[in-house]
């Protein structure tokens, strides 16, 4: 059953008035909330995967997901997906970018479904009930006033699972979109970010110096992870013929 939370306007109203003073309340436009991308970054359809995005699929890496389900707010060249899918139980991806979801629907990997929706309108993202992980990468880079931003954070919130992550990176959540209407405070720190998840009843963790996530109650994280080096190899190893 799905959790919708909503914070006490008297909550919300203060961490607006102490952390986000520059950041509008209301922009006045529900038709399209959110502001656009100057033209030759609004379609990622043919465009390389970003290091940021990268090193969220390489936490994404650490995980058994086998029984996983995963959201993906913004999809770009589908390339989680085609990374993802055969491990994963189902992978629901949004787009406000039609061609990006022509692109992902042609893919045709039975278990990935691409669909336009606009995170900060608050329509219901189709699909499964609750996610394992919802992997945005930019939450706040295209964000309009805090009345939209909060209707993204109550879908997130109510579509996620207990022991859920909601998964960003410090460069995708700190990128500002270039166009001149854009307000460089959408450029959230880990602290900014921290303080309006627990408003949220999430649970931040800083897994490591990029990778930051907003968990459900119940998650498990395995943070500060690190393959073991090829030294460290080599001294179990010589351990292991001295006995």
């Amino acid at each position: 059953m799905m959790r919708y939370w909503i914070p006490p306007s008297e909550t919300l109203e203060h961490l607006w008035s102490e952390r986000f003073p520059a950041l509008p309340r209301y922009c006045g436009n529900d038709s399209q909330p959110g502001i656009d991308e100057v033209e030759e970054w609004r379609d990622w359809t043919m465009l390389d995967t970003t290091p940021d995005q990268l090193r969220i699929e390489g936490f994404l890496e650490r995980h058994d997901l086998s029984q996983a389900t995963l959201l993906h707010v913004g999809v770009g060249n589908s390339g989680l997906a085609k990374r993802f899918a055969q491990r994963t139980k189902e992978i629901v991806g949004t787009t406000i970018s039609n061609s990006e979801m022509c692109h992902g629907r042609k893919l045709n990997i039975l278990n990935y479904h691409v669909y336009i929706n606009n995170k900060y309108s608050g329509e219901p993202v189709p699909g499964p009930e609750e996610f394992d992980f919802i992997i945005d990468n930019n939450p706040t880079t295209f964000a309009c006033c805090r009345d939209h931003l909060c209707k993204m954070m109550v879908q997130y919130r109510s579509r996620l699972k207990e022991n859920g992550m909601i998964v960003t990176d410090r460069e995708g959540l700190g990128w500002v979109v270039s166009a001149p209407s854009a307000n460089p405070r959408w450029g959230f720190s880990f602290d900014d970010w921290a303080a309006l998840g627990e408003v949220f009843r999430l649970k931040p963790k800083r897994i490591d110096n990029d990778i930051y996530v907003l968990a459900g109650e119940s998650a498990v994280i395995r943070h500060n992870f690190r393959p073991p080096s090829i030294k460290h190899a080599v001294r179990k190893i010589s351990r292991l013929f001295r006995r």
